[in-house]
């Protein structure tokens, strides 16, 4: 039975879990999820709702059994599908990939997704704007120069061959150059780890996956009506600390900003 997979192509977390999946040769099926607008009449609700109770991609489906959080699929995966191994021997080694994974889907992501929320969803503008995309800025270099270091004498984060950790930052590397925070030559590691990631056959096939979707209809249907859009804990902390209080507060008011959905 195929391996059933339930994404979006925006969430950094479905795509560490899609590149590993590629990466592994794992046959799956794609089924498209869009949290923001998912309704409960909705012919795929129950399936996905059973698989993932905070109604959160990504999540899968193995034959009876059921996953959800895209670190807890990826041990799964590793686990189960042992070759190639997403994570290196050494012990330190596989400390240092999984703190780089734990800084992806914390910190950094809540930064990218942050930006979206200023520059795409326009939950500031003018003055108050500026002042929060330049501090994110601020603390995505904070990030590279934590990170730039780590590579002294390694081709990757995951040690010697590409892995979870290199899977899960290279999103966020290429998502931040978007919105204008490219990696500068300080960060000369970083670049030609970025330049080797994107050689990988399994990212380039998630940014095809991505590519297809920002030059389709999904993106501009995310701009329509009046879209709730969730604020997990390290979210709703950048947000209060970049200076978001009173988007928080508007969007509790207008009932635009949601929390996890279970319990």
């Amino acid at each position: 039975m195929t391996l059933r997979f339930f994404e979006h192509p925006l969430s950094p977390y479905a795509r560490k879990v899609k590149i590993v999946l590629y990466e592994k040769g794992i046959p799956f099926e794609r089924i498209f999820i869009t949290p923001l607008t998912l309704r409960e009449s909705d012919a795929v609700f129950p399936q996905f709702a059973a698989a993932s109770p905070r109604l959160e991609v990504p999540c899968i489906v193995d034959g009876d059994f059921r996953c959800f959080d895209s670190t807890i699929i990826v041990d799964y995966l590793d686990e189960k599908w042992p070759d190639p191994p997403m994570l290196p021997k050494k012990p330190e080694d596989r400390a240092r990939a999984r703190m780089v994974e734990e800084l992806c889907d914390t910190a950094i992501e809540a930064i990218n997704w942050g930006l979206m929320e200023v520059r795409f969803f326009k939950r500031a503008e003018g003055a108050q704007a500026e002042q929060m995309i330049a501090r994110s800025g601020t603390q995505l270099e904070r990030m590279w120069d934590h990170l730039d270091p780590q590579l002294e004498g390694r081709p990757w984060f995951s040690g010697e061959r590409f892995g979870r950790a290199d899977a899960s930052l290279i999103g966020h590397v290429v998502s931040a150059g978007l919105f204008g925070f490219a990696l500068q030559d300080r960060h000369a590691r970083m670049k030609e780890w970025c330049e080797r990631c994107i050689a990988v056959e399994s990212v380039k096939r998630d940014q095809a996956d991505l590519a297809a979707f920002m030059g389709g209809d999904g993106l501009r249907a995310m701009r329509k009506g009046p879209l709730k859009r969730q604020y997990r804990d390290h979210r709703l902390e950048w947000m209060l600390k970049t200076g978001g209080l009173d988007i928080v507060q508007r969007g509790l008011d207008k009932e635009t900003i949601r929390f996890s959905a279970f319990p």
